[in-house]
């Protein structure tokens, strides 16, 4: 019995150890970024991060996650005239990235043992002029969901 007890402590001592390396390391990464400008970093280490962007003229996202995960809204945002670009690298974690269904979104994935769904509107169902959106998503043991939806009214 005590052997048991002793390795539960340690296990959750090594997790917890983990957790709060994780929350510096995601805090370093992001900086000051602020969801709010048009250039920003999100970080999601060992934790997880809800993100809703008002941005007015969004140009970059970062995003880097390691066995965490990110929910990113952007349908509040407003892209940069020259489109916009989110630049993900994920590890072992997961990213949900919302969009208006007025963005045209082109992705270049690399993965590895993991997935990027993209469930937007059709590139022939958008105006010619539609703000474009680029997801660039270096995945390995993880996944990527990218979808189109209005923002629901209270």
């Amino acid at each position: 019995m005590r052997r048991l007890l002793k390795f539960v402590f340690s296990f959750f001592l090594v997790g917890t150890a983990m957790w709060a390396v994780g929350q510096l390391l995601s805090r370093n990464f992001e900086g000051d970024s602020d969801p709010d400008a048009d250039e920003f970093r999100v970080g999601a280490i060992v934790g997880g991060r809800q993100i809703t962007s008002r941005a007015k003229a969004l140009r970059l996202v970062s995003a880097r996650v390691v066995m965490g995960g990110v929910d990113l809204d952007l349908r509040e945002a407003t892209l940069d005239p020259n489109g916009g670009h989110v630049a993900l690298n994920v590890a072992a974690g997961g990213v949900r990235i919302a969009v208006p269904p007025t963005w045209m979104v082109v992705v270049a994935d690399d993965v590895v043992g993991g997935t990027v769904d993209v469930d937007t509107t059709p590139p022939e169902d958008l105006p010619p002029d539609a703000p474009v959106l680029t997801v660039e998503a270096t995945v390995r043991s993880g996944g990527v969901m990218i979808e189109a939806g209005e923002l629901q009214q209270a």
